[in-house]
């Protein structure tokens, strides 16, 4: 690593100029956030520190917050994700605050990442996906980062803002006991705490309403729209009464696979989705859904993690969905298209 290395090194290494790199350095917001993030990887890696900007990072204002996404491999970026980091960036009116966005799919890619090559740069972060024993974390706890986590945490320090996943799948499925049917195929993702809280909340609309939960199915672990088209291959002789599918998007392919295969949403099977994505909407037949607060959910998360940056205390917070029933779910209600109803 070279001792005494000059901005105009910075500047050739990065394929950036000279005044690009000294507005990195000084902080300029109109700086695009990808360039941004690759000058300040280049100056950590090459230890590239004059004395005015050693000083400045002792008493410097501006103030930066990681967005930290981990992905498997294989797996695209989803559409509810991406809204949600949008809102969050979209909620931050303070210039002197600047929200970078990095993801990765394995904890080896950490060594290069942000939080590992800039973290004097990092003031706080956002965790998404969060896992046990999640590398990350460790990360931000060596390195005295305050961190807030999207979604319920697995240890009970953590403070965290979540969907209240709990009772927006126990509204869902006592609507759908009650209107459709008791045989429901609930199609989910990884173990992760949110998704438990979910079935959670469908278990005790069954017991509540005295159902048979033998009647319950509940496919793990389907992420893909290849394992989607295979749950709805695995159905299509022994069809459910409705399909309740964690995640708008793969509701979607599942609609779409169960047409290719001639049977027809709502009038065969109803299926209801999770997250109320623009384009649930405008789907055919239209989608019924539970509806997340993106607005609320960002203004917590961003709230929250700048109080925490500035020493204050926060708490966890849970925000309230709400039903959304469309087309896809009202093969009982006659003449009733068009409008959306929430409950």
């Amino acid at each position: 690593m070279k001792k005494n290395i000059t901005i105009k090194e910075v500047a050739k290494l990065s394929g950036y100029s000279t005044q690009t790199i000294s507005r990195v350095i000084n902080k300029d917001l109109k700086v695009k956030t990808e360039t941004r993030e690759k000058i300040l990887r280049i100056i950590e890696e090459c230890g590239y520190k004059p004395n005015f900007y050693a000083k400045s990072l002792v008493s410097k204002k501006n103030k930066n917050i990681l967005i930290l996404l981990k992905r498997k491999s294989g797996h695209k970026a989803t559409i509810w994700t991406s809204t949600l980091v949008n809102e969050i960036i979209l909620k931050n009116t303070r210039s002197d605050i600047s929200i970078l966005v990095e993801q990765y799919y394995k904890d080896e890619e950490l060594e290069k990442s942000l939080l590992s090559k800039a973290s004097t740069f990092i003031d706080g972060a956002i965790i998404f996906y969060e896992e046990k024993d999640d590398e990350r974390i460790k990360l931000l706890e060596k390195n005295n980062i305050p961190f807030i986590i999207f979604g319920k945490s697995y240890d009970k320090k953590n403070i965290y803002v979540a969907n209240d996943d709990f009772n927006s799948c126990y509204k869902a499925t006592k609507y759908i006991i009650e209107n459709i049917g008791e045989k429901i195929v609930f199609i989910t993702g990884e173990s992760l705490p949110m998704n438990e809280q979910r079935i959670e909340g469908i278990i005790k609309a069954y017991t509540e309403v005295n159902s048979d939960i033998q009647e319950l199915k509940i496919e793990r672990f389907i992420n893909t729209s290849s394992e989607i088209k295979e749950i709805a291959k695995k159905y299509i002789y022994n069809l459910p009464e409705c399909f309740f599918v964690n995640g708008d998007e793969k509701a979607i392919v599942l609609i779409r696979e169960l047409f290719n295969n001639g049977i027809k949403v709502p009038n065969d099977v109803a299926v209801m989705g999770f997250d109320n994505l623009p384009v649930s909407e405008y789907t055919i037949p239209s989608l019924s859904t539970i509806s997340l607060n993106y607005k609320k959910l960002a203004e917590s998360l961003l709230k929250k993690i700048i109080s925490l940056m500035e020493g204050g205390n926060e708490v966890t917070e849970e925000v309230e969905s709400k039903l959304i029933i469309r087309e896809s779910t009202k093969k009982l209600k006659k003449n009733q298209g068009g409008k959306d109803e929430e409950i």
